[in-house]
């Protein structure tokens, strides 16, 4: 599909970084997402879904989609925030082109006996699942998990208290360790890793402690390690028909690593990478999903790009004019209403290390926070997009 003129409709939590990389590739953007913020609107048209895309009434979205595009777009891309979503992406496919992976493969993440059936078939060590509740384990040791969330809204501590709610929800023992992930594209058959990622929880809270606050790009792995994951990666994605940009979580444990989640969607650190193509991944995105994976090398550079999201420490009303920074993004308008533990705003940097990245980071925040009034304190989870 030439990009030349050709119209996109992405639907995500956040759709900011996936237009603007899309812009970059030369296509008229349409987002559906629940901020619609200042950088969106920058890129795209943007219409606001609120209510989160889990509530729509599929045959009333569909047919508002047929009234907002007459001439129907190019293609549909979904990010995070889709995947308990499939009767409306299966609903879409049937009028639009979706680039993206089959919405089965939703479907399998969403009943996870089957997933983790599929992980023992394929050999692929992860942290060892319940299904029924672990009461006589000690606090901290089990998590109660929640499949098909993103951004580690699904994921908490487990208690006597908590029980799974339906069949989505499994219990999975806590494996310490660093969290990552990678990034990669792939054309249904092969891949070709984009980077590896140190992943920050940093946004803990007591109903969220895994709530999703950011990467660093380019992180270290060892040789031996890194033959794991990418043998990992080639096996899900032989097997389940993997087509464009997805991310693979894990945690590397003292005794290697272990998978955690498969993103099966472009991940909020692609942004990490823009600058490693002129014409923006999402251009690459769809010619994978059409069976050509992209020539141009998949090289680090000496620079390391970090992100980090900001939650908001209480609610507040944004000023009429605050003075952001360049290195801020996903801007809330002026005049909005910003609710407590709701993502702020997301702070980007660059450096020669990992350690200076973060330090960076936690500067910037605190600027951000200082600059707009408000405290720091824990936040509680909402969407997030990851």
């Amino acid at each position: 599909m030439s990009a030349d003129n050709a119209t996109l409709l992405i639907l995500a939590n956040s759709g900011r970084a996936l237009a603007e990389s899309a812009r970059r590739g030369g296509y008229r953007v349409t987002v559906l997402d629940g901020y619609c913020d200042q950088d969106t609107l920058a890129a795209a048209d943007c219409w606001p879904v609120t209510q989160g895309f889990g509530n729509l009434e599929v045959e009333m979205f569909v047919e508002e989609m047929a009234a907002l595009f007459p001439a129907k777009p190019e293609g549909v891309i979904y990010g995070a925030g889709l995947e308990e979503s499939t009767p409306l992406l299966r609903r879409l496919s049937a009028d639009f082109k979706l680039f993206g992976n089959d919405p089965s493969v939703l479907e399998l993440l969403r009943r996870p006996r089957r997933y983790f059936s599929l992980l023992d078939r394929l050999e692929i060590p992860y942290p060892q699942v319940s299904f029924i509740p672990p009461y006589s384990a000690g606090a901290k040791r089990w998590l109660i998990k929640r499949a098909g969330s993103c951004g580690g809204q699904g994921v908490a501590y487990f208690d006597a208290a908590h029980s799974a709610a339906d069949a989505a929800c499994y219990y999975q023992r806590h494996m310490p360790g660093q969290a990552m992930s990678i990034l990669f594209i792939a054309d249904g058959g092969r891949h070709r890793t984009i980077g590896y990622n140190r992943l920050g929880m940093g946004a803990s809270s007591r109903p969220a402690p895994f709530l999703y606050s950011g990467a660093t790009g380019q992180a270290s792995l060892s040789p031996a390690h890194r033959a794991k994951i990418e043998l990992i990666v080639s096996r899900l994605v032989s097997e389940l028909k993997l087509r464009g940009i997805n991310s693979l979580d894990f945690v590397v444990a003292d005794d290697g690593p272990f998978v955690i989640d498969l993103n099966p969607r472009p991940a909020a650190t692609l942004e990490l990478y823009e600058h490693m193509t002129g014409e923006g991944w999402i251009k690459h995105h769809i010619a994978a999903c059409l069976g050509e994976l992209p020539s141009l090398p998949l090289v680090g550079s000496a620079v390391i790009h970090g992100q980090q999201i900001v939650y908001s420490p209480r609610s507040f009303e944004m000023p009429r004019e605050p003075a952001w920074q360049p290195w801020v993004k996903d801007r809330p308008l002026a005049g909005s209403r910003v609710v407590e533990g709701q993502p702020l705003c997301s702070l980007y940097a660059e450096g020669s290390s990992v350690e200076e990245v973060e330090i960076v980071l936690r500067q910037r925040q605190d600027e951000i926070l200082r600059m707009l009034g408000v405290s720091l304190c824990q936040p509680h989870a909402r969407k997030v997009a990851v």
